[in-house]
């Protein structure tokens, strides 16, 4: 068993470098261009697209808050908080569990159950709205081959179906099976129109996100259109998702998103701007992780949710 694990972890760590090696490998062959790209970054963009992009992530606990309350559970904002924002760093660990793990162990007063199914909606929905906003690329600028358009209809129709009551509420019995609990689900309300809602307003923090990264680019030598940094992220961002032996999508996220943009851009500024998303992630999800911390205390402390009896 251990053996085991020794070997997944390797060919994590294996496929992490040979992904960065090929987001970093253009910088390398070109130390003069990496030092101009990097050094002309203006200080006060850079901060501020930090900033904005620090206000983005913060929006997330309470929209997580909002599929929670169709669920008929009802947290304190303070705790939504706490719960999503701790959970969030489990991401950077091997293993595509901890941020789940983290959200139940921390939501002490809901049903696990019923956290991990939110949680699973909170990603359908997010990757669903992400790729819309992906695709919305090719009808605004054209050129969407006609078998891509049908594979998009097709990732669609599979999100939409996963956001079914009838499916979460399988979900849910399924994960109560598994630890062998019997719940009364009758007082779950998972109404479907609440998602539209959700849909919408993860769609409109794909596109902030975009724009935060194009600030801190703003007066350096990272040119990258705004319309190209809001469309092109959030299709990197869920293939890095969906990388199990990549923690966080490292190397995943940046090789689709430079794969990307060098159609368009040189390779170097393709790399760099694709690296400055991974770093000013990292920063934003540590500094808001400490702010919380400072702010609203002890993560481990228990919550006053509302559990469902």
């Amino acid at each position: 068993m251990q053996l085991k694990k020794l070997l997944w972890n390797i060919l994590q760590l294996m496929v992490v470098l040979v992904l960065f090696y090929y987001v970093v490998s253009p910088l390398v062959k070109n130390a003069k261009a990496f030092r101009e790209i990097f050094l002309s970054l203006n200080f006060l963009f850079l901060a501020g697209g930090v900033i904005f992009l620090s206000l983005v992530i913060f929006c997330y606990p309470f929209v997580w808050r909002y599929i929670l309350k169709g669920f008929g559970v009802e947290i304190q904002p303070s705790m939504a908080v706490i719960s999503w924002i701790y959970s969030n760093i489990g991401k950077y660990m091997p293993g595509k569990i901890w941020q789940f793990v983290g959200r139940v162990a921390l939501t002490k007063d809901v049903i696990p159950e019923i956290t991990l199914t939110t949680v699973f909606l909170e990603v359908i929905i997010s990757s669903s709205s992400a790729v819309t906003v992906f695709f919305a690329r090719f009808f605004l600028k054209g050129g969407l081959p006609q078998l891509w358009a049908v594979y998009a209809l097709i990732l669609f129709a599979v999100l939409l179906l996963l956001q079914h009551p009838v499916v979460l509420r399988f979900f849910l019995r399924i994960f109560a099976k598994i630890r062998k609990k019997n719940y009364d689900l009758s007082k779950v309300r998972i109404p479907l129109k609440r998602n539209l809602l959700v849909f919408l307003w993860y769609f409109t923090l794909w596109i902030a996100t975009g724009v935060s990264f194009w600030i801190m680019i703003q007066g350096s030598n990272i040119k990258i259109s705004l319309f190209d940094s809001v469309t092109t992220y959030p299709i990197s961002w869920i293939l890095g998702y969906l990388a199990l032996v990549a923690p966080a999508g490292f190397g995943v996220r940046e090789s689709v998103l430079m794969t990307l943009l060098k159609t368009s851009y040189p390779v170097e500024v393709a790399s760099a701007f694709s690296l400055l998303t991974r770093i000013a992630l990292i920063f934003t999800d540590f500094l808001l992780f400490f702010i919380t911390m400072l702010v609203l205390g002890n993560p481990l402390v228990g919550n006053k949710g509302e559990d469902i009896k």
